[in-house]
């Protein structure tokens, strides 16, 4: 029984770091694209490849971790509510009218397990594991708006709105190879990847207002396909109680679960238009994954009839209520009815296109523009960032500058890549001022990491001294 609760206790902490992204506007990598040498940039490009040292190494948690997150108390109680199973109604509608406060907003979480990379006169070949963490959503809305505000607000009749939201938690393996097709001009590079599926969640769900003859009517419509280890509990009615737990779940079958698998690929390309002018561009997650385990899929029918004495007027096809009617203020359990199934769906990955334009001012200073565009059904969006990269000294660089992270503008970049003889080290954001001053970001996150350099050749010697050209110092032990 102690053995059970342990496992429990685990899975919590893997679901809420999924969700502990839950209102972030961005992956926190940016900052890092446009130097090429930092060892997990070809994550972005795989053609950056070619940058690397002879020999790299990274294993978890020292290879790599970027996290972002923002309002994230509101999701630690409910998922801690449901996987205690007193998960009710009330504390949907909490995480509802949470998320109804903000635009779109995305955030994907990477877990670098084991990065293992070799350079060679064949090309530069990579093999990587990571845990992929990743959440995507928008629920605001006229008719979220409309069930949410205390302010009277109109809505229009007929006019439905989806809830689009995806989010997936997968492993990843992949095989890096880049090659420099034309010498110090133009590389090339592509990446395979296999995907293996341990949770997911894909909302087609729609809310509209509907007439029948004097009567107005909220609907909810379509499915919330689930493929999660938990217990779907409705009533007599099919209205939705609450979600529990599996009985039987096992966080052993969870993480080796094989059952959901996809592939896919990135391509990428890094070109010298100038002696100091640099552009590359690349594509990112071609793929997708099949979902056979686990299957708790939903489709909403609900209806719930709209209370007269809530009804400032009505007609022309527009619906206005008064101030007294929201989900503060009044209960609807009949948009939450459902009818549960397990059969099983494909979810595409968000596919993340990358384009940068670096100008090396001098051997210390670059200039770089990079902007990425996210693409999925109903939630895709663009982020700019303009930085500059400053070599302080020979092994260690700063990156810093500004950027639009979707609907976000006060972003400020900010990045310490430190590179030694036995391997690299870093740290940065997609917004200092979430550190500075978290009041005024809208974004959060950090990235950090590290990894060794293998086989490194020791010098035995010292540099050779330019008025001494035939003399070699021995370095002392």
């Amino acid at each position: 029984m102690k053995f059970k609760q342990k496992n429990k206790r685990v899975f919590i902490i893997l679901v809420y770091l999924l969700v502990l992204v839950l209102q972030s506007k961005a992956q926190t990598n940016m900052v890092f694209y446009p130097i090429e040498n930092q060892i997990n940039s070809p994550n972005l490009n795989p053609a950056f490849l070619t940058s690397q040292s002879k020999y790299t190494l990274g294993i978890f948690p020292l290879s790599g971790i970027n996290v972002g997150y923002n309002d994230q108390l509101v999701i630690k109680n409910m998922l801690t509510n449901m996987l205690n199973g007193s998960q009710t109604n009330d504390n949907f509608r909490e995480v509802f009218n949470s998320m109804v406060k903000i635009d779109l907003f995305y955030q994907r979480m990477e877990n670098n397990i084991i990065t293992l990379g070799y350079n060679s006169a064949l090309g530069s070949f990579d093999f990587r594991i990571k845990e992929n963490m990743q959440l995507m959503t928008d629920v605001k809305g006229e008719f979220s708006e409309f069930l949410t505000n205390t302010s009277p607000l109109s809505i229009s009749i007929n006019k439905s709105q989806i809830f689009p939201a995806l989010a997936l938690h997968y492993r990843e393996f992949s095989l890096g190879y880049a090659k420099e097709i034309i010498k110090e001009k133009l590389s090339v590079g592509v990446r395979a990847k296999v995907y293996f599926g341990k949770a997911s969640m894909l909302s087609e769900v729609k809310g509209v207002v509907i007439q029948k003859n004097t009567d107005f009517y909220l609907q909810t419509h379509d499915k919330l396909k689930l493929s999660v280890p938990v217990d779907i509990v409705a009533d007599a009615d099919g209205l939705l109680r609450t979600v529990t737990l599996n009985d039987n779940f096992s966080i052993g079958d969870y993480l080796m679960d094989s059952r959901n698998m996809g592939v896919g690929f990135d391509i990428g390309f890094n070109y010298k238009l100038t002696p100091d002018l640099f552009l590359s561009a690349s594509v990112v997650d071609v793929g997708s994954i099949k979902w056979n385990s686990n299957l708790n899929n939903m489709t909403f029918n609900g209806e719930y009839q709209f209370p007269q004495n809530f009804i400032v007027s009505s007609g022309n096809g527009i619906l206005t209520k008064n101030q007294d009617f929201s989900s503060e203020t009044v209960d609807f359990p009949e948009l939450y009815k459902i009818k549960v199934d397990e059969s099983s769906y494909s979810t595409r990955l968000p596919i993340t296109f990358y384009a940068g334009l670096k100008y090396r001012f001098d051997p210390k200073l670059n200039i770089s523009l990079v902007d990425r565009y996210i693409s999925t059904k109903f939630m895709s969006f663009n982020s700019l960032s303009a930085t500059g990269i400053y070599d302080v000294k020979r092994n260690l660089a700063i990156s810093t500058g500004y950027s639009i992270l979707g609907k976000s503008y006060n972003n400020i970049p900010f990045a310490i890549l430190l590179t030694g003889n036995t391997g690299q080290y870093y740290i940065g954001t997609d917004n200092l001022l979430s550190l500075v001053v978290p009041s005024s970001a809208e974004f959060s996150g950090i990235t950090f990491g590290m990894c060794f350099f293998l086989f490194k050749k020791k010098t035995r010697y010292k540099e050779q001294l330019e008025y001494l050209p035939f003399y070699k110092e021995k370095k002392r032990k």
